[in-house]
């Protein structure tokens, strides 16, 4: 048998019954522990009695309800009825096979949740008002009694449960990985820190992972975030989630603590140093546009309102004029001359008709900023960043522009931004003569326009600098033992585990973010074994696949000085070389087997 407890936003909680008795309230000590202020400190108890389940209200605020119906004393229950404790639903459910151990915990509910309305309390509202006064007053008593508790004995702790919380089995419950239609989808724009502030991530799926290494979905190398940072997840419902996974430095969405969130247009999430905005599908444009109609509102209600206070002024002027310099020295007409004036009153203001001043006219709207995509193609070419950026949220808005070519400039940007710090990464490395950062670092350079004799050049460099290093190591001491570099290496025979290690490396290879690992586990096979031919191989397809076929070439030529004739994969090498001969990429011959020299050829 077990119990199963959904909250009002719809998340479950599974806990296995195999006590005699659970109490359930927002106090500490209960077996299940609901922490919403609707539920009372000590608000129910399950008992079983006879191979029956009873539910006991102990005299709560709000009651405890079953099928709708509150619940006076004890009360007999049956598979299927739905238990209401405040925001929280409970059902009792028979399991075919035993139960399994109890969960050592308390059940810790930090979910927001709007107290739900008594019917009973809105028939007796003054009852209801003095009651809840009360119990606020003994509310505050048991605060005290609270924080003054003693610890709780060695007895208690064993037979008292731990907390489980419920946002830790949210972040743990599996969910349908599926892929999001484009006009659906969000993005995540990143505000901090600097080196990576302006990169921006589709959200294309209905789970994302966040953190600092490579095998989530959105890598963020920052010393600040957990591995495994955060997950943003869309629900059935459409909306879309935050979750915290246990981080070290935690989150929060518009600088407020959660463990879990629902996020809406705008939201700034922070985790660590880094801070990402949530932009919602579609609302980019419509923002820009609303603050567009808005500014053209304003200027019209303050160009109206000006008009109508110099209107006035005017008006004002004529009227109060005699009064104030004088009567006018205007002849008076003569059909006046012979018959006295009327006794009518003086024209209201407002029949005066003023001129309307020049300075009530609306200002001349700015001459139009012309941004072309060809002014983000030179802002990028030369490394111009904040202006390339700026060129393309100009772009945005620009009739003519779609959403699919705005979507490829910032592809665009984001990879060229990528590149330089990676180039960046590789120059200091090479500086510091740290070949192996330098060799990692060059390796996740994207294929980039703006910086291609740069990154031409720092090859160079590392293929000078990788040549010398094993030169380096070619001319140590044979009798001094070498350490491998990797992990996986250490205590391996390469004679023995060389099937082993080439699966290892075959399986690192296939991807770009790992295919640094298979280029260092088989380097470390030449070092320990520098004549075994398969070492060599691993190491010209490895340097194949990273483009670097100068290297590629030079371990091909090796592993064939190595192979006889006849030896497995011998003549596939020896094609792949002769085909980049004939691409012009190498004019070398290609060296003889051992026993083409042996023979004599």
């Amino acid at each position: 048998m077990k119990l199963i407890i959904e909250d009002d936003e719809g998340r479950k909680t599974v806990v296995p019954f195999v006590r005699d008795e659970i109490t359930i309230g927002r106090q500490e000590g209960n077996t299940i522990r609901l922490t919403e202020r609707n539920v009372s400190r000590r608000h129910a108890r399950l008992v079983r009695l006879n191979g029956h389940v009873v539910l006991e209200d102990l005299g709560s605020y709000n009651g405890t309800r079953i099928n709708g119906e509150r619940v006076a004393g004890q009360l007999p229950l049956k598979e299927g009825d739905l238990i209401q404790i405040g925001d929280y639903d409970l059902a009792l459910q028979v399991e075919g096979a035993a139960a399994t151990a109890a969960p050592t915990g308390a059940i810790t509910a930090k979910v927001p949740a709007s107290r739900r309305a008594d019917p009973d309390d809105e028939d007796d509202a003054p009852a209801a008002a003095a009651a809840r006064a009360d119990e606020e007053e003994d509310d505050d008593a048991e605060d005290g009694d609270e924080h003054d508790h003693t610890p709780p004995s060695a007895e208690m702790r064993r037979n008292a449960t731990s907390i489980i919380r419920m946002d830790q089995m949210e972040a743990d419950r599996p969910r349908k990985v599926e892929r999001v239609p484009e006009d659906e989808q969000p993005r995540l724009l990143v505000l901090a820190p600097t080196e990576f502030k302006g990169q921006e991530y589709d959200c294309n799926r209905t789970e994302l992972r966040i953190g600092r290494t490579s095998e989530n979905d959105i890598a963020l190398d920052h010393r600040s975030l957990s591995r495994t940072h955060a997950k943003i997840v869309r629900e059935e419902t459409g909306e879309w989630r935050v979750i915290d996974m246990q981080s070290a430095n935690g989150m929060t969405v518009n600088g407020e603590s959660y463990a879990q969130a629902t996020l809406s247009h705008g939201d700034v999430i922070e985790m660590g140093h880094v801070k990402l905005r949530f932009v919602g599908p579609g609302t980019l444009a419509e923002d820009i546009a609303a603050q567009g109609r808005s500014g053209s509102k304003k200027m019209l209600v303050t160009a109206a309102v000006a008009f109508l206070s110099i209107a006035a002024g005017a008006a004002l002027f004529v009227v109060k004029g005699e009064e104030w310099f004088g009567p006018s020295p205007t002849p008076p007409p003569p059909v006046v001359a012979d018959t006295p004036p009327p006794e009518t009153p003086q024209k209201p203001p407002e029949t005066v008709t003023a001129p309307t001043p020049p300075e009530t006219a609306p200002p001349e709207a700015p001459p139009e900023v012309k941004v072309t995509e060809q002014d983000f193609e030179t802002a990028l070419e030369g490394a111009d960043f904040d202006k390339a950026r700026a060129d393309l949220e100009t772009l945005r808005t620009t009739k003519g522009f779609t959403p699919n070519k705005v979507k490829e400039l910032q592809q665009r940007l984001s990879t060229e931004t990528k590149a330089k710090q990676q180039l960046d990464l590789t120059e200091v490395a090479l500086q510091n003569k740290s070949l192996k950062e330098a060799t990692a670092a060059y390796g996740a350079v994207p294929k980039t326009k703006s910086f291609a004799s740069r990154a031409e050049a720092l090859k160079k460099q590392l293929d000078d600098a990788t040549l010398a290093s094993q030169a380096e190591t070619t001319g140590t001491d044979a009798n001094k033992p070498q350490v491998p570099s990797s992990e996986f290496m250490r205590g391996k025979d390469v004679g023995r585990d060389i099937d082993e290690i080439k699966a290892k490396v075959r399986s690192l290879s296939k991807a770009q973010d790992t295919i640094n690992g298979a280029l260092e586990i088989a380097n470390d096979c030449a070092l320990l074994d520098p004549s075994h031919p398969e070492c060599h191989l691993m190491l010209g397809v490895v340097y194949a696949k990273m483009k670097d076929f100068k290297m590629s070439e030079k371990h091909y030529k090796e592993f064939l000085t190595l192979t006889p004739d006849g030896y497995p994969t011998r003549d596939k090498v020896i094609n792949a070389l002769k085909s980049q001969q004939g691409d012009g990429s190498t004019t070398a011959p290609l060296p003889k087997s051992p026993s083409a020299v042996t023979n004599g050829q």
